[in-house]
Parts: structure tokens; C-alpha cells; sequence
């Protein structure tokens, strides 16, 4: 199956595309065919666009016949997170009352993708507004890891992840801001980056300055990662994070990247007290890699503050200015653990909201003084395997057989320190469990190293390839 040309990079499918070897059209209906093979058994999509996704590979066709001007992602299929805006395609956020919502522009970092080349070929299943670490909603059910469909493929972006594991198309954009990339994508055995804060535009946010919700791009090479970047990376005057940032040149950076002699700390540990015992296994075995490479690699070990009590309240204090307001008349039809969300958000005090915006600086300055010493840090991306795919979002879990509490404290603090902090961060496939699950190592780097972060990333790929391997359940 990986040889399948559901299973070329973006990169090789932009080059057979320009050279006639292959048609956006031929592609295109395959990753459609694909994607309905599964709905069913996976449902990684909320909104499919047959009739406009195949008008667009048509289209691509006709100006690779033109001998026109391509973009670097000309005629490739592309998916996109169902709560980013895309022109004449409804945007649902995976809600209720967001089912008929058409938007009437395109999110910059859309309209960017399609400036690119790239076919759009509809909207990837999320939880409701993003909320959780899970993927599933009243809108479009339960969103299934091809690895072993009993599991979750993590959230939010689950839909994203599974796609792109699943041969339905090579890349795909979602977005981050605690988790919802890197988590998912570290479940499904791909890559999943959080650029640095701004490096792509999000021109969506209310709060454009105290903004820590980022674009998140997965693919299943990291030069596919580059390229995205790339393709929609770039100030825009809706962005003040983005004003005046230094393109990344990430593609240029991880093509024959070799790292030399970089020093770098591993931390096991990121507030949480728990490490399932596979994962810890599995991510120390990467670290001789980085070592083989040349690497200097130290144990860090000091105690790093759990970033998630403050990240709660910065969010959930979004989710109740959007709906406090209205959450009785609006309960009934969202998912329980977002309404407990907001109602918890709508009882935070400004002085408690501040003094969470605070303690984010305190992170962001924690975080900033280890490159003083450090080129990279290395973390597990998340600290254990997928939980099931029915899980309940406000119900506790386990690790190593031991109660952990909190999902978002236990499995995933690794994730939402770097979203308050702002840092680029990556979550590459490093090995299996013995059970055949993948497991996420994290690369986190200094802010605006985008394109270094991803040439470390290409280096451990180039080292210990992941791409060829293939999900069981890909094909339904």
C-alpha cells in the first residue's frame, strides 16, 4: 500500500502533476474514492467537496496543459480543519449551531494553500469548537485512529490526522492551541507542527494580541511540512504577531539537513508525574539517534511548572465570551463537557483572568531561558498511548495503570506550555508500542527557528524513516 500513489508526499505529487506523469484529476477522484471507503469506519470528514475539489484538479490540469506559472502545491489535494474559514464551504466548527454556517472569505492561511495550487477537498471532523483532546461531536459523531479504530486519534484536529495517516490527501491544515495538532498527529504516526507564534497569519482570532491559538500543519514527511509552511507563512496586517516575522525557508533548510553537533536536553517530564512506561521506553531509544547524529543530548530533570492551570483559564475565559451569555438557551445542543467549559470560564473573575495572562509570561520566560543552554529540547509528545474512542472528556485517566486525573494536566502538558509560550514546536513518529501504536517524540525549538526545528525533524527522518508505514485501517 505505501506504494500507492495515495501515499506520495505532496512534494512528489506537485512534481508528477507538473510533469504530466500523473493528473490532479487521477489523484484527486483516488483521495475521494479513499475518503468515502472510509467515512464509515474512520469519519475523519464533516463536509466533502466532490463536485468543487474535482472542478479545481480540472482546472490545474488545463494550466499544466497552458504551460502556465505553477504553484509549489499545483493540483495537490489538500484537507482543511472544519473550524477554519473557507470561501462557499460551510465551516460547522462541528456544532449545531454552527451547521449552516457558509463563510463569504477564506481564512489567509486558506487563501494562501489555494494561491499555492492546492485542491480543497472539504472539511476535516474536529470536536465542538475545538474544545477537547478528542475528536468527536454531536454534529459529526466519533472520528476513529486507523491504527486501531477502538482508539481515539486524540483532538482536536483528529480528522486532520487520520486523513493525511489514511491516504486522503498528503497534507492538511488544522490548528493548535493546547494540544489539537501535535496530539493528533502523534497518535497516528505522523508529523504535526506548531510554528512559532505568528509565522502563519490567523486571522480569525478575536484577540489578535493576547492571541495563543496557532495554525498547525500535518503531513507524513517533514519536507511536506516545510513546504506547507512555506506556502502560507508570511505577515498579514490581521496578524500583529505576524508583522515584520522573517520568512521561514523552511523547505530550503531541511533538504540534506545535517544537524552537527547541537546540544540539546531531553525532558521526560513537563509537569506531569506520569510517563507510561512504552512511551518513556520507546522515546529514550530516539535519543541515541540524535546522538548518532552528532548530537550532544543531557538530561534535564529539574521540575517545570504544570502550564495547564493557567492555560484553562485563559481558555475556557474565550469559550464563555463567546457564549456565557447565552448558555442556557445554547446547552442543549453543544457537547456537556464544552457547556461545563464555559460555564467554569463564565465564573472567573478579571482579576483571576489576569493574573492567568501573568503567569504566561512566567512560562514564556521559563521556557526562553533553556536556550540559553540549549540549541532544541526534547519531550514526549504526550505521555501515553490513545485512550478509547469513546472516552469522556471530563472523566479521568490512567497511566502505567495509575489514576492520573485531569486529561489535560496528565496527557498533554508537554503541548499547551508551548502554546502560551509561543515557541515552534513538532511532533515527529519515533518507534511503536508493543501493541503497534506509534509514539510522538516533541522537537521544541527557540522562537523563529522554524526552519532549523524542521531540518532536526528531516535529520531523526532521514535516520529512522517512518513514511512507509502504513495504518491497518487505512482503507476502511
Amino acid at each position: 500500500m505505501a506504494s500507492s500513489p495515495l501515499f506520495l508526499s505532496a512534494l512528489d505529487l506537485a512534481r508528477q502533476i507538473r510533469g504530466k506523469k500523473l493528473s490532479s484529476v487521477e489523484i484527486t477522484k483516488a483521495v475521494l474514492d479513499r475518503i468515502d471507503a472510509t467515512q464509515k469506519t474512520l469519519n475523519a470528514f464533516i463536509t466533502v467537496d466532490r463536485d468543487g475539489a474535482l472542478a479545481q484538479a480540472k482546472a490545474a490540469d488545463a494550466a499544466v496543459a497552458r504551460g502556465e506559472t505553477l504553484g509549489p502545491l499545483h493540483g495537490v489535494p489538500v484537507s482543511v480543519k472544519d473550524i477554519i474559514n473557507t470561501k462557499g464551504l460551510r465551516t460547522t466548527w462541528a456544532s449545531h449551531t454552527m451547521a449552516n454556517n457558509v463563510p463569504d472569505a477564506d481564512a489567509v492561511s486558506v487563501e494562501r494553500l489555494k494561491h499555492a495550487g492546492a485542491v480543497i477537498l472539504g472539511k476535516t471532523t474536529t470536536s465542538e469548537f475545538a474544545h477537547k483532546l478528542l475528536t468527536d461531536s454531536p454534529l459529526c459523531g466519533v472520528t476513529r485512529n486507523p491504527w486501531d479504530t477502538e482508539l481515539t486519534p486524540g483532538g482536536s484536529s483528529g480528522g486532520s490526522a487520520v486523513a493525511v495517516a489514511s491516504g486522503m490527501g498528503p497534507i492538511s491544515l488544522a490548528t493548535d492551541a493546547g494540544a489539537s495538532t501535535r496530539l493528533p498527529a502523534a497518535l497516528t504516526g505522523i508529523v504535526g507542527l506548531k510554528p512559532t507564534l505568528g509565522v502563519i497569519p490567523h486571522n480569525q482570532v478575536p484577540d489578535g494580541f493576547n492571541n495563543f491559538i496557532h495554525l498547525g500543519l500535518m503531513a507524513r514527511t517533514v519536507a511536506d511540512t516545510a513546504l506547507m509552511l512555506d506556502a502560507t507563512a508570511g505577515e498579514h496586517r490581521s496578524d500583529p504577531h505576524s508583522i515584520g516575522v522573517p520568512a521561514p525557508n523552511a523547505l530550503a533548510a531541511v533538504q540534506g539537513a545535517k544537524p552537527g553537533k547541537l546540544r540539546i536536553a531531553w525532558r521526560a517530564l513537563a509537569g506531569n508525574t506520569l510517563l507510561d512506561d512504552e512511551v518513556r521506553r520507546v522515546c529514550e531509544q530516539a535519543l541515541d539517534v540524535f546522538r548518532t547524529m552528532g548530537c550532544t543530548v543531557d538530561i534535564a530533570d529539574e521540575p517545570i511548572e504544570n502550564a495547564e492551570p493557567a492555560w484553562r483559564v485563559l481558555q475556557q475565559s474565550n469559550w464563555a465570551a463567546r457564549f456565557f451569555a447565552k448558555i442556557d438557551e445554547v446547552a442543549p445542543k453543544l457537547d456537556p463537557s464544552f457547556v461545563e467549559g464555559i460555564r467554569v470560564g463564565g465564573s472567573y473573575s478579571g482579576q483571576q483572568l489576569l493574573q492567568a495572562t501573568y503567569k504566561r509570561t512566567t512560562h514564556f520566560r521559563a521556557v526562553q531561558s533553556w536556550f540559553a543552554t540549549y540549541d532544541f529540547v526534547l519531550t514526549p509528545t504526550c505521555s501515553r498511548p490513545p485512550l478509547a474512542a469513546t472516552h469522556k472528556a471530563l472523566d479521568p485517566i490512567t497511566v502505567n495503570g495509575k489514576d492520573a486525573g485531569d486529561m489535560r494536566q496528565s496527557w498533554a502538558p508537554y503541548l499547551n506550555l508551548f502554546d502560551l509560550s509561543g515557541h515552534p514546536a513538532v511532533s515527529i513518529p519515533c518507534g511503536f508500542t508493543g501493541a503497534g501504536l506509534p509514539v510522538g517524540l516533541q522537537i521544541v525549538g527557540p522562537w523563529y527557528r522554524d526552519g532549523a526545528l524542521l531540518a532536526l525533524a528531516a535529520a531523526f527522518e532521514a535516520a529512522q524513516p517512518w513514511a512507509g508505514k502504513i495504518p491497518p485501517h487505512a482503507a476502511g
